[in-house]
């Protein structure tokens, strides 16, 4: 039996999303796409250079129902394709999903559940970085693993570079996938399982820790954690280093390539 048999309802934000539906439509036709779940026709979004159509246009060029709510979106399919959703899907929703679901994370599991992974993962000194697709579960970002991909961090590596670079991994896994999906040849890794054996280790990053670092305070640091910080705050248009930060940046010659790579001109 198909996993979309009965349709299935895609949800997500920003331009990989965009990609992943047009890939689904390519792949399986129009069909199958029961509804599509994104930001309000309305809104003027942050990501808009990212794409030339947004998901809204997708659904009204297919003619697939567009939704603007969580709420609706169980009463039109058994089947749930999420990328880049900016919000949890309550249990009672998943649960109402007879076939389950999916999720592009545009970062390695369980090591970065959570949001902001890329800047926490420049922090974290990580010489690799990954993305990964899971089915959905209750507990975030903690479904088994059905297909995960790594790269390296380039040396002057920005969270804005390193997420772009991530969404472009991210489409390229998620075809992969799909079609993995579509042919039944997909194997589950549970995440559980990697965790109780010692192989990998769980942790969770919150939007709470990106606001508290943007309103840090200029304390006693060092020429490379400073350089460190600057780079894993520098994520236009969502955010940018503090002002404290970027005074600091301009007056260390160590980091020149880093300006140089984001536009400064050290002093």
């Amino acid at each position: 039996m198909s996993i979309f048999s009965n349709g299935l309802v895609f949800a997500g934000t920003r331009g990989l999303a965009t990609r992943c539906i047009l890939f689904i439509i390519e792949t399986c036709g129009k069909e199958p796409v029961s509804a599509i779940l994104g930001a309000s026709r309305n809104a003027k979004t942050w990501w808009s250079s990212e794409t030339s159509e947004e998901l809204w246009e997708i659904a009204d060029r297919y003619g697939i129902p567009y939704l603007e709510s969580m709420d609706e979106i169980s009463h039109h399919g058994d089947f749930l394709v999420s990328v880049i959703w900016p919000k949890i899907f309550p249990a009672h929703i998943l649960a109402q999903f007879d076939r389950g679901g999916i999720n592009l994370h545009p970062a390695p599991l369980p090591e970065y559940r959570g949001s902001s992974a890329r800047t926490h993962a420049l922090l974290n000194g990580d010489k690799n970085f990954g993305v990964t697709v899971h089915h959905l579960s209750e507990q975030l970002d903690g479904g088994d693993i059905i297909g995960e991909l790594q790269f390296p961090v380039l040396p002057s590596e920005t969270a804005l570079s390193l997420g772009t670079r991530a969404h472009l991994y991210g489409y390229a896994l998620f075809c992969e996938v799909w079609l993995r999906l579509l042919d039944g040849s997909t194997t589950p890794l549970s995440q559980a399982a990697l965790i109780a054996e010692g192989k990998r280790e769980a942790r969770l990053y919150t939007t709470r820790m990106i606001t508290e670092l943007l309103g840090s305070t200029d304390v006693t640091r060092s020429a490379e954690e400073l350089e460190r910080l600057y780079r894993a705050l520098y994520g236009p248009p969502l955010f940018t280093p503090p002002k404290w930060l970027v005074e600091r940046i301009q007056t260390h010659e160590r980091i020149v390539s880093v300006g140089n790579l984001i536009g400064l001109t050290p002093r």
